[in-house]
């Protein structure tokens, strides 16, 4: 009986090895080199794709009119079922950023995919400083302005505590973390004033409760057409809330009216 059982054991098999899930981001970065570079002068600006060891690509767009002095940083993290390189070609960011018209360095790096993805660049200092390495330029003075979709809030959350960090704009990506807006957005800054945009379609609900829970806030029912322009209390209250009923979920990023919309209305 003792030698039967003893065979039973020697012959189960080993526990099944669950490999783990794959998703855009994880298969871009796998592919990913460190010697990737590529640069591209174009009649509206300065494109550049490099690639990182262990973090994907990172793709830097400065407008024709770039001016350093006056510029700031703006750094947009894409939402999930996408990478970086897709969403930068189907969503056609580079045409985004110039038709903001903003005087920025704009940096989009590779983010979560998934909810299984972890944040890539958890320090946006070393994400900021292997852009100036790689392009051997200097970063703009002025302040880091945030803009993410969706699934980006994760990464941009891990931002917050960033000195630099003036400005949040959220495309329906309030899905979480909402005590770290909230006290990032409420605490004393020594400064420039800190504000949070919401765009609200699947989130709106959890944005509304954002403007119960602060004074200051102006809440805008309707999703204003391109380039129209905001009175000036609306344009510098902390916190700003917009319902989109007219772009859903995906289409306030691929419709290419609102990212340039946010970018230009807050200025």
């Amino acid at each position: 009986m003792l030698l039967a059982l003893l065979f039973v054991l020697h012959q189960a098999p080993a526990p099944a090895v669950v490999p783990e899930p794959t998703t855009p981001a994880r298969e871009l970065i796998a592919r990913t080199t460190e010697g990737e570079y590529l640069e591209e002068l174009l009649d509206d600006g300065r494109y550049v794709r490099f690639g990182t060891k262990d973090s994907g690509p990172v793709h830097v767009w400065r407008p024709r009119s770039y001016k350093r002095e006056q510029a700031v940083t703006v750094v947009y993290v894409h939402g999930f079922f996408t990478s970086i390189d897709t969403a930068m070609r189907e969503h056609q960011l580079t045409a985004q950023f110039r038709d903001s018209g903003r005087n920025a360095l704009f940096i989009a790096p590779e983010a979560r995919s998934w909810r299984t993805d972890p944040v890539y660049w958890p320090d946006l200092e070393k994400l900021i400083a292997a852009v100036e390495k790689r392009l051997k330029l200097k970063r703009p003075p002025g302040p880091i302005v945030l803009l993410g979709h969706s699934g980006a809030y994760k990464t941009i959350a891990t931002w917050l505590p960033h000195e630099q960090v003036r400005q949040v704009l959220l495309v329906d990506g309030l899905y979480g973390n909402e005590t770290d807006f909230k006290d990032w957005l409420d605490a004393p800054s020594p400064a420039l004033p800190r504000q949070l945009v919401l765009v609200g379609f699947d989130t709106q609900q959890r944005a509304e409760w954002m403007v119960k829970k602060h004074a200051a806030s102006v809440q805008l029912d309707a999703l204003p057409w391109l380039y129209d322009e905001l009175p000036g209390a609306t344009k510098k209250s902390p916190l700003v809330c917009v319902q989109s009923e007219r772009l859903d979920h995906m289409q306030l990023v691929t419709d290419g009216r609102l990212l340039p919309w946010l970018l230009h209305a807050f200025p």
